[in-house]
């Protein structure tokens, strides 16, 4: 059993899945819904994206859940983004029992800390860092709803939505998501802020937290690949959609909100999927485009999924240096080592092969019937939800609801992997074996 075993992997895909299955079991209840009862597939698809801080619906969250029921997928979201295992941790770490060496190295791998802290110490930093910034982005939020919602509403959107953007979870309590606030440029820069600092990770913040109160503190080679990968783009990606849509879906906005809402699907399509533009509307080198995004994600240790802006930089450097016939991969004056460039190697090719065989489940065993005479654009919707679903961003073109059993099945599937990783995936089946490696001679193979 996996919640049993001694192997970090292991536990943390046995976390997850209790965590659906008991989310799955509250929003069946009566209490969750505001009508008829949920069915299981819903059920089951909605507590999935929610612990896999995805975003992707089925039901409308703002009509079809009560208040109980936006409670428990608030609450799935914010265990999902900090971390079952986090949570489980800290009940372990309340009772007093010491922690095994593997689980105490697999939380801080599941932070993107290399530094073997106390895992007392690093779950205080964590939940300092997470309760801080969901209050300030709350109280943001507040200052802006207040003028269009009663106190107590405006405080629930507001925390709701704080928590969702910082968990990198594109969940909303409206019916059209924020795409009734795509006029409104502060909300959405507050939005993107809060995306950011959940997507860089706990190790990052915390880095750059350090350097600023010590200028004598040096980032390390994570942190500053991290802060530089996602710099470029947010900042590329925004110029891209603000050129291909000037003229189409931005055509009827002026000049700082086209920017600004460039700016914000540059942000939430590498992770949190909040929809300002209804997605259906983009052109199809916009949507190719944000699928490149959601493929990417955000760093490692992140709230937020995809095969994550480190694994890009690693393999954008190894082309470089290559081409500048180098045989090592360095940056920043700093070496990177092979293993970190073959695990990148590995994450990229697992990544590209699992969508490639959910795209084909997904289109011709699944849903071959809905395609209909439009081949190529079901085509890339298909593709658009797959990857939104790996990636844990929550961006549709507006198929979700309408899939069947086995459709959402697929995407249930897909947004799970996504969210536990392809390594650790990979790790907790793998049995290594016992016996000594061979080590076999050299021999060239033409490639190219």
């Amino acid at each position: 059993m996996p919640l049993l075993s001694n192997k970090p992997g292991q536990k943390i895909i046995g976390y997850f899945a209790l965590g659906i299955a008991v989310g799955t079991a509250l929003l069946m209840l009566p209490a969750s819904s505001s009508g008829k009862p949920v069915a299981f597939i819903d059920a089951l698809f909605t507590a999935t994206s929610a612990i896999c801080v995805t975003g992707l619906t089925v039901l409308d969250t703002a009509k079809d859940f009560s208040t109980f029921g936006q409670i428990v997928i608030l609450l799935l979201i914010q265990l999902g983004g900090l971390g079952i295992m986090t949570f489980a941790t800290i009940f372990l770490l309340a009772a007093g029992a010491r922690l095994p060496y593997l689980d105490r190295l697999g939380l801080s791998q599941s932070f993107g800390s290399e530094t073997r802290a106390r895992s007392a110490h690093l779950l205080k930093a964590v939940f300092i860092t997470t309760i801080i910034v969901e209050i300030l982005g709350a109280a943001a939020l507040f200052i802006q709803f207040r003028g269009h919602f009663p106190t107590v509403t405006a405080a629930w959107h507001a925390v709701f939505h704080s928590i969702a953007a910082f968990c990198n979870a594109g969940f909303s309590t409206f019916s059209t998501n924020l795409e009734g606030y795509r006029g409104d440029s502060l909300l959405l820069l507050t939005i993107s802020l809060l995306i950011i600092i959940g997507g860089f990770g706990f190790a990052v913040v915390g880095e750059v937290y350090d350097r600023i109160r010590n200028r004598k503190n040096r980032l390390s080679l994570h942190s500053r690949l991290c802060l530089t990968t996602t710099g470029v783009l947010i900042i590329v990606g925004a110029v891209i959609f603000l050129v291909l849509e000037w003229s189409n879906a931005y055509q009827e906005s002026g000049l700082v909100d086209r920017v600004v809402n460039a700016g914000f699907q540059s942000v939430t399509a590498r992770t949190c999927g909040f929809d300002a533009i209804p997605q259906a509307h983009l052109t199809d080198l916009s949507l190719l485009v944000t699928i490149v995004l959601m493929f990417i994600g955000t760093c490692p240790g992140s709230t937020g999924g995809g095969v994550k802006t480190t694994t890009l930089a690693v393999i954008s450097l190894l082309l470089f240096n290559r081409v500048q016939g180098r045989r090592t991969v360095a940056a920043f004056k700093r070496t990177i080592t092979n293993d970190s460039v073959l695990s990148a190697l590995y994450v990229f090719l697992l990544a590209l092969l699992l969508i490639v065989a959910m795209v084909v489940i997904f289109m011709f065993l699944v849903e071959r019937g809905v395609a209909h005479s439009d081949s190529q654009g079901w085509f890339m919707k298909s593709l658009f939800e797959i990857v939104s679903a790996f990636g844990t961003v929550g961006l549709s073109t507006g198929i979700t609801p309408q899939l069947s059993f086995l459709g959402k099945f697929t995407l249930v599937v897909t947004m799970f992997i996504g969210r536990v990783g392809l390594l650790t995936l990979a790790y907790s089946v793998a049995r290594p074996s016992k016996k000594a490696e061979l080590v076999y001679l050299d021999e060239s193979v033409m490639v190219g």
